[in-house]
């Protein structure tokens, strides 16, 4: 059988096909992005987060360089993180 390393289409994280588990799901939410929570894919809370400064930083004109967003973090329904990233 041939493994392939390949970058996952649900979590975008690189892994072999064939023994690949998503990370669980979070849900995120960000003024700039509306009111509703979205949906993420990480290991941590704080992963989330990095993830979602990344996204931020790589849609549109925004530049984090030198500035800082909040961002809230819901893992499941039962723990809320208010996030500086």
């Amino acid at each position: 059988m041939m493994r392939d390393y390949k970058k996952c289409e649900v979590c975008e994280e690189f892994d072999w096909t064939d023994t690949h588990k998503c990370p669980p799901k979070m849900y995120f939410k960000h003024e700039d992005w509306g009111d509703e929570w979205q949906e993420i894919h990480a290991r941590h809370m704080d992963d989330a987060a990095i993830r979602v400064g990344k996204m931020y930083n790589e849609n549109g004109d925004h530049a984090l360089m030198n500035d800082e967003i909040e961002v809230i973090i819901k893992n499941g329904e039962e723990e809320k993180k208010y996030l500086i990233v």
